[in-house]
């Protein structure tokens, strides 16, 4: 059986996983209208490094405008969808892809992102028509339309892009970010993985450590059932967590939409 472990990683303002005898957190229900603030772990310092360009090299942040930390901008579902085509176009250039005779040539399968948060509630299909269902059936009660950032899993994107293909993975990934937020108008948070460091990782039965919720979210079943959004180019994939992780997580921090997702999430 595995082992659930806390991430030994720095304090930070999201409440760590407090696992009792049965694998289960408790936790008190904070302000609904809390923003969360984060102080980056030492080593991820180096993610505000200035962008690449196409032809290497780089450019400074000093002569372009400051972004806010927090992204205070409500992204509809439709808004959500155009930031991230958007994003997607950027992805060949910060990743050094392939161009033959004019045209991108991406990985295989592009470039895949496993999320969780309200940014899936508005992307998943299913949990998108049900939120309409029951908007429309019971007008008087609460419903999501709208987030403020995506919520994706950092040490899983290293774990696949970083390392021996890219060294320096994390720096492209957040010039590739703050570009699109300068387009947008947005905060350099509206896509983050602040979430991580309350994340738990486990050991497995030969005791090796390895991350639960990323391992089981690109098993072929979940990505068939819980890829929640493709890029029309084919250069950028979103995959949701597993439902039970979905809920386990919401629970934990319990903000202000969260209650009401876990109702769309458990019907």
């Amino acid at each position: 059986m595995a082992t659930l472990i806390q991430d030994p990683r720095q304090p930070h303002s999201w409440s760590t996983p407090n696992l009792n005898g049965n694998g289960f957190t408790t936790a008190s229900a904070p302000n609904p209208n809390q923003r969360y603030s984060y102080t980056p772990h030492p080593s991820r310092a180096t993610q505000n490094a200035p962008p690449m360009n196409v032809n290497g090299g780089s450019t400074s942040y000093d002569s372009l405008p400051t972004l806010p930390p927090h992204n205070e901008v409500e992204m509809t579902r439709e808004m959500l969808v155009h930031v991230l085509e958007h994003f997607s176009t950027l992805l060949p250039k910060y990743f050094d892809w392939k161009i033959v005779q004019g045209m991108v040539i991406p990985p295989s399968q592009g470039m895949r992102f496993v999320v969780h948060g309200g940014a899936c509630m508005l992307l998943h299909e299913g949990l998108y028509a049900l939120s309409v269902q029951q908007q429309t059936a019971s007008p008087s009660l609460a419903t999501r339309t709208t987030t403020r950032d995506i919520d994706y899993i950092h040490r899983g994107f290293i774990a696949e892009y970083g390392q021996s293909r890219f060294p320096d993975a994390a720096e492209r990934l957040k010039a590739c970010i703050k570009e699109t937020a300068r387009k947008f108008g947005l905060g350099a948070d509206w896509m983050n993985s602040d979430a991580d460091i309350a994340l738990p990782m486990a050991h497995d039965p030969t005791g090796k450590l390895y991350d639960p919720i990323y391992t089981v979210s690109v098993t072929p079943q979940n990505m068939n059932l819980h890829t929640i959004y493709k890029s029309s180019n084919g250069f950028l994939t979103l995959v949701s967590v597993t439902p039970f992780w979905a809920v386990a997580l919401k629970l934990v921090r319990y903000t202000k939409w969260d209650p009401v997702d876990i109702c769309l999430l458990l019907r």
